[in-house]
């Protein structure tokens, strides 16, 4: 009998989530993955703190080699191999060899497209400059490194105040650099609360990142070297060594597309619950795709290794003649920020208010453990809650060590869809090394239910 052959296009988290996971299924089918790059499976989460020299080896970021795939797995990866184009009509795909430029065309019975996501451009003068680096990819964290190694910058300027801005920012004063955050808006990081942002502002200012606000990036001025030296934007012209671009991302489609393969409204593809697009035997995962946000229902795009791994699971499965089934997220997403760990889980209140859910907000601050202990530090948790029917939609969570995981608690609650009538009730634990009497979570949860 003939073997079912999956083909998967991309590494990272999703590709190979997806091609173990049809392996799994279905253990005699032949599975082969695509990726563009020398290296088919990198912790790109964990680059940043592999730049500031916490993780002292950045070769431990390389989860997965081909050849550990292919005797752990099972699974052929080809790496500098990319997809130039799909013919669903003929179930093949053109691929062009990058090593000697040859191209091959395989044929598929599935195929799964897990291409990931491209930073965004800034678009402007002086970009290509040979000290201005993206972070997405194992290429981009040695040329950072190499760079700080070879050239000794001493100002660093980054463009983007989101979460790769926050973690760069801390990476590079790490490294002993000082630091310029050019961001477009009045605080950093979009999508929290105003508190939230205002402390994480505080938070950079008092460890030495100049932050510059409602600031657009106009033009790159290179010297001749090729190197950019001054940045120029509407609040004025910085002194930069080194450019960092964290101005986001944006799904890979162009492949899809050439495919017809339907993108929601988020640019992303569109997918059912099966992971399936609207190509037979053409499934889809990872950051290319948009999820079902289940808080409110409505598609959404965010790229992160949790969902793209969990939905690559589903799709690798189908693809494989199984029949999962993948129900949506929610936003789970946290970054530290020199002394201050924040999460986001959930809707944020302007979302909330989009999704015409008649919004509360309860705002508390509490201690992480009992008073008394040397270690204890504050915590600060936003409720968002929907008052019709009391329902947690989203929170914000800040503070000292320990905030995090009281986000995970709560982003379980926003899933479960509890109340804070619920929340409050939670046998959560007391033990002083590790959390008070009445723990943040039952504070922020007592405190709304008087709002309601």
């Amino acid at each position: 009998m003939k073997k079912r052959r999956i083909l998967i296009v991309g590494g990272l988290a999703a590709g190979p989530s997806a091609a173990s996971k049809a392996v799994r299924t279905n253990p005699n089918a032949e599975v082969i993955l695509f990726e563009a790059t020398e290296t088919v499976s990198y912790g790109i989460c964990e680059a940043p703190y592999a730049i500031s020299g916490f993780i002292g080896d950045e070769a431990k970021l390389v989860v997965y080699t081909p050849e550990r795939l292919s005797e752990a797995k099972g699974i052929q990866a080809k790496t500098l191999h990319l997809v130039e184009q799909i013919v669903p009509s003929e179930h093949k795909i053109v691929v062009r060899d990058l090593r000697n430029r040859s191209v091959v065309e395989y044929e598929y019975d599935k195929l799964i497209l897990a291409m990931g996501a491209t930073p965004k451009k800034l678009s402007v003068k002086g970009e290509d400059g040979r000290n201005v680096f993206p972070l997405s990819s194992r290429e981009d964290t040695l040329n950072i490194l190499n760079y700080i190694k070879n050239e000794s910058p001493k100002n660093a300027a980054i463009i983007g105040g989101g979460y790769i801005g926050m973690e760069m920012a801390e990476a590079l004063r790490a490294k002993g650099l000082d630091v310029t955050l050019i961001h477009r808006h009045r605080l950093p990081m979009s999508g929290l609360e105003l508190g939230t942002r205002e402390c994480i502002l505080e938070e950079l200012e008092q460890n030495g990142v100049h932050f510059v606000t409602n600031a657009k990036t106009e033009a790159l001025l290179q010297n001749n070297d090729g190197r950019v030296r001054h940045i120029v934007t509407n609040r004025g012209t910085f002194e930069t060594d080194i450019v960092i671009v964290a101005a986001g991302v944006e799904p890979n489609v162009s492949l899809a597309k050439g495919a017809r393969v339907r993108l929601g409204p988020t640019g992303a593809i569109a997918t059912d619950e099966r992971q399936q697009t609207n190509v037979d035997d053409i499934y889809a995962a990872g950051d290319c795709c948009e999820v079902k946000n289940i808080v409110n229902g409505k598609p959404m795009y965010q790229p992160l290794a949790t969902i793209a791994s969990r939905a690559a699971w589903v799709a690798g499965e189908n693809a494989a003649g199984g029949h999962a089934m993948f129900k949506g997220a929610i936003r789970a997403i946290a970054v530290k920020v020199f002394g201050m760990e924040i999460a986001h889980v959930g809707l944020s209140s302007a979302e909330a208010k989009e999704s015409r859910f008649q919004v509360v907000t309860q705002t508390i601050t509490a201690s992480s453990k009992i008073s008394m202990m040397p270690d204890a530090r504050k915590i600060t948790i936003t409720l968002i809650i929907d008052q019709r029917s009391g329902r947690l939609l989203g929170a914000n969570v800040f503070g000292g060590e320990g905030a995090v995981l009281r986000a995970n608690t709560l982003g379980v609650a926003i899933q479960h869809k509890l109340t804070v009538d619920d929340i409050s009730r939670l046998d959560l634990i007391y033990a002083p090394p590790f959390a008070p009497l009445w723990d943040p979570i039952l504070v922020a949860a007592n405190q709304a239910k008087k709002k309601l």
